[in-house]
């Protein structure tokens, strides 16, 4: 499948599977293994709450920003306007993410997301970092 088209609304200081660092942490515990995990979690999660939001409000720009550069080589900004054009037309808008889950392994993460439309879910999409920045790499 090159694109399903994700969901959006989550809101980032909230993750499922783990608590979001205090706000008050100290410069040891943010260094912390536990700390640099939830950061991580964190940041993946606004990057797939936001290409979400982008591939289902049809904001080609602020979506192919967020696609990997292996996934740019293989898809041109111009397809991809074409898939969020239809895919808006089908679903409308962001939608609210349900659930969340990553497994991330150093720069590689897979996601799995519900949302109430059930062609909208992810299971193990393909997400790497680069340049200190979550990209989708589903293409």
């Amino acid at each position: 499948m090159l694109f399903t088209p994700p969901h959006a609304d989550m809101p980032e200081a909230a993750p499922s599977s783990a608590s979001p660092a205090p706000a008050a942490s100290t410069a040891s515990e943010a260094a912390s293994p536990t700390g640099q995990a939830v950061s991580e979690e964190a940041e993946l999660r606004q990057a797939v709450v936001a290409y979400s939001d982008a591939f289902l409000d049809a904001k080609p720009t602020a979506g192919y920003e967020l696609f990997s550069a292996r996934c740019k080589e293989r898809v041109t900004l111009s397809e991809f306007t074409g898939m969020l054009t239809a895919a808006k037309q089908m679903y409308g808008k962001a939608m609210t993410i349900k659930s969340l889950e990553a497994q991330i392994s150093g720069d590689l993460a897979r996601v799995t997301y519900t949302n109430d439309v059930p062609a909208l879910n992810q299971s193990k999409e393909p997400w790497v970092r680069q340049d200190g920045r979550w990209k989708q790499d589903d293409c």
